[in-house]
């Protein structure tokens, strides 16, 4: 999986998946521009990867303002020259009984996860399009595909993704641009001690899973990065499921 010097856009850089993914792709060679709502994240995860400044570029900033992505993503173009990989791993969780949820709570949920989504294939899309290649991998969830409990807001901004992503992997086939979506199952990333607080659940996602364990947050790492690869480049419009057989049964 040769990634030497291509661009690379990773959203929700600061922690988890997104932070695992960046240090990867680092390893792999390749130039990173790196967005988070944390600077402190932004800052830690500069100094552990010790890139030249010439390869690394990251801003603080919401996802789910345009103005916001449109600033990072032109300044991105201007201090590389191209973008190659657009990783949207960007969003948040949100559990809430389906009658609980009021108006504001849902469009903040579609906004950060959906919303963010549709903001940077639209604006790195244009550049991608132009320069006939791109790869982009868009993080849903199993719970895009699933219905379970408390999780209709945050599985309909799943859902809205991987419906983007189809839809957009046929209309950009013609741009050379591939699409699509990683759906990770429950993984050992920041929220992972605090849900094993709720025990009867955590055993129940245990229980449920084929392999009897949670995936690490390297499980996606490794697959984004062979998405994002020319190794994967008779695959688009594809979810996925990294999720230990979930979704298997």
């Amino acid at each position: 999986m040769k990634l030497e010097n291509k661009v690379c856009i990773i959203t929700g850089a600061g922690k988890g998946i997104g932070r695992d993914t960046a240090i990867l792709f680092a390893q792999l060679g390749c130039k990173l521009a790196l967005i988070s709502k944390t600077r402190e994240d932004l800052v830690s995860l500069s100094n552990e990867l010790q890139a030249d400044e010439s390869d690394l570029y990251w801003m603080e900033g919401d996802v789910s303002l345009e103005d916001t992505v449109k600033e990072f993503v032109a300044n991105v173009y201007e201090k590389f020259g191209c973008i190659d990989i657009l990783v949207n791993n960007a969003g948040m969780r949100f559990r809430k009984e389906f009658l609980e949820i009021d108006y504001q709570e849902w469009q903040n949920v579609m906004n950060v996860n959906a919303g963010s989504t549709f903001l940077f294939c639209k604006e790195v899309g244009k550049y991608m399009a132009k320069q006939k290649y791109g790869k982009i991998i868009n993080m849903a969830s199993i719970i895009g595909t699933l219905g379970l409990p408390e999780l209709a807001g945050y599985g309909s901004s799943k859902g809205a993704i991987i419906s983007l992503t189809k839809s957009l992997a046929v209309e950009w086939a013609k741009y050379n641009i591939n699409v699509n979506v990683v759906a990770p199952g429950f993984c050992k990333t920041s929220y992972a001690e605090k849900f094993k607080e709720k025990a009867e659940l955590y055993d129940f996602t245990i229980d449920r899973t084929p392999m009897k364990k949670w995936g690490d947050s390297r499980d996606i790492s490794n697959t984004i990065a062979f998405l994002a690869s020319d190794m994967s480049g008779y695959i688009t419009g594809e979810v996925v499921n990294i999720d230990g057989g979930w979704s298997a049964w």
